[in-house]
C-alpha cells in the first residue's frame, strides 16, 4: 500500500520541486493585471482599475503584516524611484485639497495609487533581477499578443465577439478605426509598440528555438493590429521602441535580420489590408466577412513562414560564424560622426529644410488636415497633430496662475471647455507632461519625470554592464519604457490603465536586486508600510464606492425603481458629500418623482460643489426653469454657456 502511495505521489513531488515560485508570481502578476485590465476596455473605468487596486493593496497590506513581502531590500535606485513616485502621489493628494472639482480630483488621485500599489507589489515579489525581467517580459509579451489576436480577430470576424462597437456606439464615425478591447484605438497601438522590443528580444534570446520562432511569428500580427488602428503615434512609438533596442542591444546583425524577417511578412498582411476595402474599413457585411476569411490564411501563411524563416536564423546565430565587423577607434568614429553631420547639414540646407520645416510647423498645428478624416494608409502621410496643439497650448497657458500645484488634479476638461478654439468634448490633454503640468503643477510634474529619469538611468546602466541575451532583455525593457514615454507625450494613455501598469511592471523588474537577499525588515516599517497600505485603500474605495453608488442608482431608475435610485443617490452624496455627481444624479432622481423644490436644492449643492462644471449648471436651469424661477434658471443657463461657449447646445 506504501509503495502504491508512494509511486502515485511521487510525480507530484517531482512536478512541486520543478515549479517556479517566482516564475509563476510573475507570470500572474505582469500577464494577469494587463491582460485582464486590456480586455476590459483598458481599465479606463474607476470601477475596473479600482478593483484591481484594492485586490493588489490588500496583498500587500497582508504580505507585509505577515512579514511574506521584503520592504527593506531594495536597491538605491528602487528606493529613489519609489520615493519619487510615492511623493508623486501624496503630491496629488494635497493638490485635491485646492482643486477646481475634489471629486475629479479624488478620482484621479485613486488611479495614480493603483499604479502605486502595481509598482510596490512587483518590488516585493522580485528576487532576482534577472530571472523577473526574463519574466516579466515573457508574460507580457504574452498577454499583449494575446489582445492583439483578439482585436485582429474581432475585424476579421465582425460580430464573432461581443462588445467590439462600444466605441462607435458613443462615438460616431470611428468604427473604421480598430479599438476593441481597450476601446480607444491610439491605446491599443500603444500597447503593441510596446510589446514590438519585447517580442524581438524572445526572438533573439529565447533558450528554444521553438520559442524564438512563435515570438517571431507573432510580430507580424501585431504590425496589422498597428495599422488597423491608423494611430500614427503608435507607429511613432513602435518605430522609437525598436530603434531603441537596436541601440542599446549587442549582436545586432542577428536581430537585424529578424527584423528584416519580420518587416517583410509584416508588409505583406498590410498590403493584404490595404487592398480589402470593406476590411479595411471596419464593415460588418458579408464582402468583410469574405475578405477577413481570405486576410486570415494569409495570416496564417505569413505567421508560419516567418516562424520557419526564424528558425533558420537561429541555427545560424548557434552554429555560424558572425562576420568580422571593421573596428573603429573612438577618435576616428568621432571625426566619421562630425563629417557626417556636416554634410547632412549642407544636404539639408540645399534641399530648403527650413522652409519644409516651417510648413511642416503650420501644419502640424492645423487640426483640420484633410488626410485626417481617412482610415486608410494615406493618414500615415499627414502630420497634423489633430488639434493637440490648441489642447496642449490650453494647457500650458491655463497653469500661469497656478504654476506650483496646478488646477487639481483630473480637472483639464474643465480649463479646456471654456478656453477651446473650436469645439471638442476633450477631458485630456492628449500629452502626460502637459496635463500633469495643468492638473499638479511644476512640482508633480518634476516628480514624475524624475521617476522616470531614475528608472531610465538604472535601466541604461544595467544594460552598459551586461552581456548576451541578459543585455538583448534589459535592452528590451528600456526600449518600450522609451516607446511607452513616446506614447504618453501625445495621448492619454496614462488614464488607460492597462498601459500604465504594463511598464511598471517592467520597472519593477528592472530595479529588483541583483540577487535574492530577502529580508522582512523591522517591526516599525513593517507596521509604516502596513499603514500606507490601509491609506492606499482608502483613497481607491471612496470614490469606487462614490462611483458604484452613483451607477446603481442609474440603472434603478431606468427599470423605474425611482425609490432604490433615491436611496442609492443619497448613499453616494453620504460618501463623497463635495462631490457633484451624487447631487446631480439625486436632482435627476427627484425630478422623475416632480418634487422639484428638492431637486432644485441639490441641484444648487452640485454647482456649488463644482462651479465650474458647465453641465450641473445646465441641469440647474432646467429644474429652475420647472420651478418657477425664471431670473435663476436664466442666469444658471448663461453661466453654463460661458463655461462651454462652443458647445452645439448654445450655438445652433
Amino acid at each position: 500500500m506504501e509503495s502504491v502511495i508512494t509511486r502515485w505521489a511521487s510525480p507530484w513531488a517531482r512536478l512541486s520541486r520543478r515549479l517556479d515560485p517566482g516564475a509563476i508570481s510573475a507570470w500572474l502578476l505582469a500577464g494577469g493585471i494587463v491582460l485582464y485590465l486590456a480586455i476590459d476596455g483598458g481599465g479606463y473605468d474607476i470601477l475596473v482599475s479600482s478593483q484591481v487596486g484594492i485586490v493588489v493593496w490588500w496583498i500587500v497590506l497582508v504580505g507585509v503584516a505577515w512579514g511574506l513581502l521584503p520592504v527593506s531590500r531594495l536597491s538605491a535606485g528602487a528606493r529613489a524611484a519609489l520615493a519619487l513616485f510615492g511623493g508623486f502621489v501624496i503630491w496629488t493628494a494635497i493638490a485635491s485639497t485646492w482643486s477646481l472639482s475634489s471629486e475629479r480630483s479624488l478620482q484621479s488621485l485613486s488611479r495614480v495609487t493603483v499604479y502605486l500599489g502595481i509598482l510596490v507589489l512587483g518590488l516585493g515579489i522580485h528576487r532576482d533581477r534577472e530571472r523577473a525581467v526574463h519574466h516579466t517580459i515573457n508574460a507580457l509579451a504574452t498577454a499583449i499578443v494575446i489582445v492583439a489576436a483578439l482585436a485582429v480577430a474581432s475585424r476579421l470576424w465582425p460580430g464573432l465577439l461581443a462588445g467590439t462597437t462600444q466605441t462607435s456606439s458613443f462615438l460616431p464615425g470611428v468604427e473604421k478605426r480598430l479599438a476593441w478591447p481597450l476601446n480607444y484605438w491610439n491605446a491599443l497601438a500603444a500597447l503593441v509598440a510596446l510589446g514590438l522590443p519585447l517580442l524581438l528580444s524572445i526572438a533573439s534570446t529565447a533558450r528554444t528555438l521553438r520559442v524564438q520562432a512563435a515570438a517571431a511569428a507573432a510580430i507580424p500580427l501585431l504590425a496589422l493590429c498597428e495599422y488597423l488602428t491608423f494611430s500614427r503615434g503608435g507607429a511613432v512609438a513602435g518605430a522609437a521602441g525598436l530603434l531603441a533596442f537596436f541601440v542599446l542591444a549587442q549582436e545586432r546583425l542577428a536581430k537585424l535580420a529578424t527584423l528584416l524577417l519580420c518587416a517583410v511578412g509584416s508588409g505583406v498582411l498590410i498590403a493584404g489590408a490595404v487592398h480589402r476595402s470593406a476590411l479595411e474599413l471596419g464593415f460588418a457585411n458579408h464582402a468583410a466577412r469574405n475578405e477577413g476569411a481570405t486576410l486570415f490564411v494569409s495570416l496564417l501563411l505569413v505567421c508560419a513562414g516567418v516562424a520557419v524563416a526564424q528558425v533558420g536564423i537561429g541555427l545560424a546565430a548557434r552554429h555560424g560564424s558572425p562576420p568580422a565587423l571593421p573596428i573603429v577607434s573612438p577618435a576616428r568614429a568621432w571625426r566619421l560622426a562630425l563629417a557626417g553631420t556636416i554634410v547632412c547639414v549642407a544636404v539639408a540646407l540645399a534641399a530648403d529644410a527650413p522652409s519644409r520645416l516651417s510648413h511642416a510647423w503650420k501644419d502640424f498645428k492645423n487640426p483640420d488636415a484633410a488626410a485626417l478624416h481617412d482610415s486608410s494608409i494615406e493618414r500615415f502621410g499627414t502630420i497634423s497633430s489633430n488639434g493637440r496643439y490648441e489642447m496642449w497650448k490650453v494647457a500650458f497657458d491655463a497653469t500661469g496662475p497656478h504654476v506650483l500645484g496646478g488646477s487639481g488634479p483630473g480637472t483639464y476638461q474643465l480649463l479646456w471647455l471654456p478656453r477651446a478654439p473650436y469645439y471638442s468634448y476633450v477631458e485630456n490633454a492628449h500629452s502626460l507632461y502637459f496635463e500633469t503640468l495643468s492638473d499638479v503643477g511644476i512640482v508633480g510634474l518634476a516628480l514624475l519625470l524624475g521617476f522616470f529619469a531614475v528608472v531610465l538611468r538604472v535601466a541604461f546602466r544595467l544594460v552598459a554592464r551586461s552581456r548576451y541575451e541578459a543585455r538583448a532583455r534589459l535592452a528590451a525593457v528600456a526600449a518600450a519604457m522609451v516607446a511607452f514615454l513616446v506614447s504618453a507625450g501625445t495621448d492619454w494613455i496614462w488614464q488607460v490603465p492597462a498601459l500604465p501598469a504594463a511598464v511598471l511592471l517592467l520597472i519593477a523588474a528592472v530595479l529588483a536586486p541583483r540577487r535574492d537577499s530577502t529580508f522582512a525588515g523591522t517591526a516599525a516599517v513593517r507596521v509604516a508600510a502596513a499603514s500606507g497600505a490601509v491609506l492606499a485603500l482608502i483613497a481607491i474605495a471612496v470614490p469606487l464606492s462614490t462611483a458604484n453608488a452613483v451607477q446603481q442608482s442609474q440603472v434603478a431608475a431606468s427599470r423605474g425603481d425611482p425609490a432604490a435610485a433615491l436611496a442609492d443617490a443619497r448613499t453616494a452624496a453620504r460618501i463623497e458629500p463635495d462631490a457633484a455627481s451624487p447631487q446631480i444624479q439625486l436632482a435627476l432622481v427627484l425630478e422623475l418623482q416632480r418634487d422639484y423644490r428638492a431637486a432644485v436644492v441639490a441641484a444648487r449643492r452640485a454647482t456649488t460643489d463644482e462651479p465650474d462644471d458647465w453641465s450641473a449648471w445646465l441641469v440647474r436651469s432646467r429644474l429652475e426653469a420647472e420651478s418657477g424661477h425664471a431670473r435663476a434658471a436664466v442666469s444658471a443657463y448663461v453661466r453654463a454657456r460661458s463655461l462651454n461657449p462652443r458647445s452645439p447646445l448654445f450655438t445652433q
